[in-house]
């Protein structure tokens, strides 16, 4: 009878022993299944959630100025497209000087938002503590919508480069045209001397246009433009030539002034008959650079508007917590309550 107490005793200890355990346990499970930075713990980052807000709205609404400014801006391209093919040079002048200072200020502005995403509250080597998935999510979806506009302007200025090419070529060309029709008007009137002097001027237009053709033969297919060229020299040469073997043969008929005049009729049936081979060129060098610099421009407003619809949808406008509204609390911790020990 006397060992019953002491079984009695043993069974209590092991009870209360397994007991111990089993609330040791339990606590454990608890806790990790609690981590801090989950979702299943969010009045451990409530506070940094809430001090981040205000500079993600103010992200938010940034990248919406953003977006529209870079709608413009491509508005501006596609317009400079279009007044380039037209050789309307008046509106692309303008549309070029107009984008070139918007991308800039786009640019700008990009930089110091990106600053100020760096510089919210809590950011740093302590993010995944201080702020919940949902809020290190929001300001990620700003950062990397930031870089789609780096290389606006460079974009840009490619663009301005093509169009500028575009409009001296162009002017080049007429340039050429009304020197060379002057030096025909003079061989007409007999005027040969002053006729080769005012060709040689025609032909320097267009050996000014050869140097601007090779510099977009990298980027564009400049064969019409080639052509274009190659039957204006080609008649400008053997004009060049008649009226030189006019001179040399003083009033007579000479095989030199037969065999010219038969090259200057040739030459002169090569040239293009109207002007649709410079709308030609033009587009060729639109698709050359321009195209590229507007659908860079168009990617990078995709993208930029992506992030704003993404933020402002529900659950990713405002504070973390699956509806955009206040971050969850627990009955024991008020909203700016620091996060419980232990």
């Amino acid at each position: 009878m006397s060992g019953t107490p002491n079984r009695v005793a043993a069974i209590v200890a092991w009870l209360l022993i397994a007991a111990v355990i089993a609330i040791g346990g339990a606590g454990l499970i608890a806790t990790l299944a609690n981590t801090p930075a989950t979702a299943a713990r969010p009045e451990l980052t409530t506070e940094g959630d809430l001090a981040a807000q205000p500079g993600l709205g103010a992200a938010q609404a940034g990248l919406t100025n953003l977006a529209t400014d870079v709608d413009r801006l491509g508005e501006l391209g596609r317009g400079a497209l279009t007044a380039l093919v037209s050789s309307d040079f008046a509106t692309l002048d303008s549309s070029v000087d107009q984008g070139q200072q918007l991308a800039r200020d786009i640019e700008t502005r990009s930089a110091a938002l990106r600053r100020e995403l760096m510089q919210i509250p809590g950011t740093g080597a302590d993010e995944a503590i201080t702020w919940s998935p949902e809020t290190q999510r929001r300001r990620d979806v700003a950062l990397q919508a930031l870089d789609s506009t780096g290389g606006l302007e460079a974009a840009w200025i490619r663009l301005a480069a093509g169009a500028t090419t575009a409009n001296r070529l162009t002017q080049l060309l007429a340039d050429h045209d009304r020197i060379a029709g002057q030096a025909a008007a003079q061989g007409r009137s007999a005027k040969y001397a002053e006729a080769l002097k005012t060709l040689a001027g025609a032909q320097a237009k267009l050996d000014e246009a050869k140097t601007l053709r090779d510099a977009l033969a990298n980027t564009v297919d400049v064969s019409t433009l080639t052509q274009w060229i190659d039957r204006n020299a080609e008649y400008d040469a053997a004009l060049a030539k008649l009226y030189q073997a006019t001179i040399d043969a003083n009033g007579r008929i000479t095989d030199a002034l037969k065999q010219a005049a038969v090259d200057e009729r040739r030459a002169h049936g090569l040239l293009p008959s109207n002007t649709s081979g410079l709308v030609i060129i033009l587009a060729e060098i639109g698709r050359g650079g321009l195209n590229q610099a507007v659908i860079g421009i168009e990617q990078t407003k995709a993208k930029l508007q992506a992030a704003v619809d993404e933020l402002g949808a529900p659950g990713g406008s405002g504070a973390p917590g699956g509806d955009g509204g206040e971050p969850p609390t627990s009955p024991s911790v008020g909203p700016l309550a620091p996060a419980a020990s232990g």
